[in-house]
């Protein structure tokens, strides 16, 4: 079958051992940019390269997770590789092995049966888990990228195909999502932030008694938070620090960080800062997205 993918510019399709990590695979794909579909199976393929050709953009990155039940899928299965690929199709195949120590380790912990157990047929979960190995071998000789998860955690294995797109030169619309929310201790501390800082150490426009029904949104209230020395060195040092930050936490795979900056109530000096903060960071770090969230300013 000849299949025009003119809107797919990568297909990354993940294939492998069950109880590898395929799902843990295809969410952190998904997390990376890609329209990932989990446990398509093998016979509605064709059915979804005719799709894709006349699909929108939102497929152009897209990684499917395929049910190989059987010998004559996985024969099915490299034959559509090696038709895609003379097709010019950037199509990479990720496997995920794992040994079989480990794999009845997870079966076990989880008392999920396996998914290709025959019953009279397999006298043990090793023996299902040596045929499903046998099955797709000929497949893992052929992948592009092969990820032994016998001693993995989830986030060794994200971070390990972040590294695997950057090395197909895949450019994704994965991108650090940080939001500076503001808040007012009086109030509670919020519960949902990554990192968290105090502010009260700075001059308090709440003392002042033309600023105070304003907010930090206000350029007089900002004004006058931001012009302080001590502000400014408070600045340079949390704008090096997060510079630092960001990209280790972008690396190891985090999609959102929520960044707290509290003070007394809410109203003027997070507010200020916040907002002065995500202006700032959003001017280093272009490919990171940037918001700002004022819980408490109108309390």
């Amino acid at each position: 079958m000849s299949s025009d993918l003119s809107e797919i510019k990568t297909l990354v399709l993940v294939v492998g051992l069950s109880g590898a990590g395929k799902s843990t695979a295809s969410r952190a794909l998904s997390d990376f940019g890609f329209h990932s579909i989990d446990n398509l199976p093998m016979g509605l393929f064709d059915e979804f390269l005719s799709f894709a050709s006349k699909s929108p953009k939102n497929l152009e990155h897209t990684c499917l997770l395929l049910d190989i039940g059987s010998q004559d899928e996985a024969s099915d299965f490299l034959s559509r590789i090696e038709q895609l690929s003379s097709e010019n199709t950037d199509v990479r195949v990720i496997f995920l092995d794992s040994d079989t120590d480990a794999i009845v380790r997870r079966y076990s912990e989880t008392r999920r049966p396996h998914p290709t157990f025959e019953s009279g047929t397999d006298s043990t979960l090793a023996a299902t888990i040596q045929r499903e190995r046998s099955r797709l071998q000929p497949i893992k000789e052929k992948a592009h990228l092969v990820i032994d998860t016998s001693r993995t955690t989830v986030h060794d294995l994200k971070r390990v195909l972040r590294e695997a797109i950057d090395t197909f030169q895949v450019q994704t619309t994965h991108q650090l999502r940080v939001n500076f929310l503001s808040f007012g201790f009086k109030y509670g501390a919020p519960r949902d932030c990554d990192l968290l800082v105090d502010v009260r150490f700075l001059s308090n426009p709440y003392f002042v008694e033309e600023l105070r029904p304003l907010t930090g949104m206000d350029a007089s209230v900002s004004n006058y938070v931001l012009s302080s020395e001590v502000a400014q060195q408070f600045l340079e040092y949390y704008c090096e620090l997060l510079h630092f930050l960001l990209p280790q936490y972008a690396y190891e795979g985090k999609s959102y960080l929520n960044i707290g900056i509290g003070c007394t109530g809410g109203k003027h000096r997070s507010v200020a800062l916040a907002v002065e903060l995500s202006s700032r960071m959003e001017s280093i770090h272009e490919n990171f997205l940037f918001s700002t969230t004022h819980r408490d300013a109108y309390r």
